[in-house]
């Protein structure tokens, strides 16, 4: 039989990377959750790999259209995230890279520029992260740019509210 190894101390696990996260982080998560939970429930979902996904592009294709990405830029919502969008993390070979992306010039790519500042911040790591001093701005953006769509589109805020 084998012999268990004896019984040791619990370590401490050190939080202090996890815990650095930029203000509103939180936030943004909670935001993005509800926000595809509503786009699901209200046509915007696509099967892949064998589950349910929100489908941003056709919400963004279909709903918001190039009017909302104008209207982002008359109100001066997310001047960041237009003219200096998040870089997008990639696997080169075996080392983790970093790829500056261009100024989104369509609703589908500015959307998913705001997408990306929430896949950044759960699965970047954030290692060498080359955002890091402007992660702030990107993240209150990315809220207000999901809440300007949340008031352009009844139904969706509906279901976002849990008004049913």
């Amino acid at each position: 039989m084998a012999k268990l190894p004896e019984e040791k101390k619990p370590l401490t696990i050190d939080m202090g990377k996890a815990n650095r996260l930029p203000p509103r982080a939180d936030e943004l998560m909670r935001v993005v959750t509800r926000f595809e939970y509503a786009l699901k429930e209200t046509g915007y979902g696509v099967m892949r790999n064998g589950a349910v996904e929100a489908n941003w592009d056709k919400f963004a294709n279909e709903v918001l259209k190039a009017e909302f990405l104008q209207r982002v830029r008359d109100k001066k919502i997310a001047p960041t995230i237009l003219s200096n969008p998040p870089s997008r993390q990639f696997l080169g070979g075996s080392t983790l890279d970093w790829e500056r992306k261009v100024a989104p010039n369509s609703i589908q790519d500015f959307i998913g520029a705001v997408r990306r500042v929430r896949n950044n911040l759960v699965h970047g790591g954030k290692s060498g992260d080359p955002d890091a001093d402007r992660n702030a701005s990107l993240v209150a953006e990315a809220i207000e740019v999901l809440f300007e769509a949340l008031r352009s589109h009844d139904d969706l805020r509906f279901m976002f509210e849990g008004k049913w």
